[in-house]
């Protein structure tokens, strides 16, 4: 699977799936675990993008060279 598939699938899912949950738990009156489901899903899917695309960029500047 390509690599933008997976990074969409993965924002679409942390957004709209959190979203959902937290929908049904307002309308039913739990408001904390609305909350605490929108935050946690929202927070979960921002480590599992961090940690699977942009952890492994190399970020750093050249080290050494001909550099004026």
């Amino acid at each position: 699977m390509d690599e933008r598939v997976k990074l969409g699938a993965v924002l679409a899912a942390g957004v709209i799936l959190p979203g959902v949950a937290s929908y049904l738990l307002g309308q039913a009156g739990f408001d904390l675990a609305n909350r605490v489901v929108w935050y946690g899903g929202y927070a979960t899917m921002v480590v599992v993008v961090w940690y699977t695309w942009l952890r492994p960029l190399d970020l750093s500047g050249s080290s050494g060279g001909t550099e004026p």
